[in-house]
């Protein structure tokens, strides 16, 4: 199982401004559910996150994005999505932001990308379907190629994430690596992106570079996870 690594850094100041405060109710209600139901080590990156949030009750925009292609953003990004998805008044949406075809987590022929379904006028509830790995949890797919993303403009990329703040309390990004330009530019409009690092893989140069870019497009990096961390057995040298 992948081990993960929460770099504890502060959410962007216009989010820390907000009310601050513990673990909302909902959040220690399931507290025991929460350490039984998943893996550890998405628990406490759902409680890193969680500590960062100055108001239980305002909509957050997460991005997941990783310094280097191959990192593993979608095992972290969905299983922190299955725990944030407990005891949640409303679901939580996943939006799998690759902008490539063909990354469909299910069988949705049927239903458009959210940007398609944002410009016909049609509700966004027509493009989100129950994820297969998780309760409480919708799955959708931004795009089915950048241009779409690059082609809407700014303006109206903040509309769509607006309104999909005004739907979901909790709206996570599995998005490309930061190398790719619509995953810079969708940090723009996220409260905050956390990098995804592949243990052993990812260098330092890789990291700053993320961070430079991140900062570039008007991203906040939050923190990182350190994915694939190879731990040797006790009693055995490495």
């Amino acid at each position: 199982m992948n081990e993960l690594w929460v770099q504890k850094k502060a959410l962007p100041q216009e989010i820390a401004d907000r009310r601050r405060g513990g673990d909302s109710r909902s959040v220690a209600k399931h507290r025991p559910n929460l350490a039984t139901a998943h893996h550890p080590s998405f628990v406490q990156l759902y409680y890193a996150l969680e500590a960062r949030r100055t108001s239980s009750s305002a909509p957050m925009v997460v991005q997941f994005v990783s310094a280097s292609a191959g990192a593993g953003v979608s095992t972290v990004a969905s299983g922190y999505a299955c725990v944030a998805a407990m005891g949640r008044p409303t679901p939580v949406l996943f939006v799998d932001a690759a902008c490539r075809s063909g990354r469909q987590a299910v069988a949705a022929s049927n239903v458009p990308p959210l940007i398609e379904a944002f410009e016909r006028g049609v509700h966004l509830s027509e493009a989100t379907v129950p994820a297969r790995n998780g309760e409480n949890l919708l799955w959708a797919r931004l795009c089915d190629h950048p241009d779409a993303l690059l082609e809407l403009g700014g303006d109206r990329l903040q509309d769509l994430f607006s309104l999909l703040s005004t739907l979901h309390q909790l709206v996570v990004l599995d998005s490309a690596s930061i190398e790719r330009p619509e995953a810079a530019v969708l940090s723009r409009y996220c409260d905050g992106s956390l990098l995804v690092l592949e243990a052993g893989v990812t260098s330092q140069s890789q990291i700053d570079l993320a961070c430079r870019r991140l900062k570039q497009f008007g991203g906040v990096a939050v923190g990182a996870v350190l994915n694939r961390e190879r731990r040797s057995l006790p009693g055995k040298r490495a």
